[in-house]
């Protein structure tokens, strides 16, 4: 993957957006980078950030 990024909210990384009624969201975060979202496309991720308040970090992924 050439370019990955997360987004960020104080100590927490963005996991998910779920729909619950009427066009509402609910933002899954957590403290974990693993269980973090990987964006592949840089304004995919800062419109979640911007939706959330949030910051998008671009990080380095590793293959094992």
């Amino acid at each position: 993957m050439k370019n990955a990024y997360v987004v960020k909210l104080g100590n927490l990384y963005f996991k998910e957006k779920e729909s619950i009624l009427f066009r509402n969201y609910r933002y899954k975060m957590t403290n974990s980078l693993n269980d973090a979202s990987i964006c592949k496309c840089f304004d995919s991720a800062k419109k979640t950030a911007e939706e959330i308040g949030g910051k998008v970090y671009k990080i380095n992924l590793v293959e094992d």
